[in-house]
Formats: structure tokens, C-alpha cells, sequence
């Protein structure tokens, strides 16, 4: 087998492609009164995504969607 010395692995992460994590950005508050929601995300050049998700409102579960995948150009709350 070959052995590879110094091999470099170049990652992109773009600012605006980086999500914002934590409670109350991207998931509920603890002790928060939550409900089940269905959300499909949407981007330009791949598959949907279909995200179970437990949130306070339709209004919270896109906003928590929102803040995982910034580069995603639609958001449906089901």
C-alpha cells in the first residue's frame, strides 16, 4: 500500500454557508412548551432536505431551519 506523507485537506467554509447552532438559534430553550413539526428545506443544485423537528410555532421551526442552512432558498413548515 502507498503511504502517503503531507496529504493536505482543504475544507470551504464560507461565512454565509456556516450555520448559527445553539439553544433558542437553531433548537428550542430548555423547559419550552414544543410541538412536532415537518419542515422541507429547499436548495438550488441538490435533493430536499425533510427535517423533523420539535419547536414552539411554524414561525420557530423555520427560524431554528433558517439558522441550520442559510444557503437553503426555501423553507415550508408543515
Amino acid at each position: 500500500m502507498a503511504e502517503m506523507k503531507g496529504a493536505l485537506f482543504q475544507w470551504r467554509t464560507d461565512a454565509e454557508q456556516v450555520g448559527n447552532y445553539g439553544e433558542g438559534v437553531s433548537r428550542p430553550r430548555h423547559n419550552a412548551r414544543v410541538r412536532d413539526f415537518k419542515v422541507t428545506i429547499r436548495f438550488r443544485d441538490a435533493r430536499p432536505i425533510t427535517w423533523y423537528t420539535r419547536a414552539e410555532s411554524k414561525r420557530a421551526a423555520e427560524k431554528y431551519a433558517r439558522n441550520r442552512w442559510p444557503n437553503a432558498y426555501a423553507v415550508e413548515v408543515e
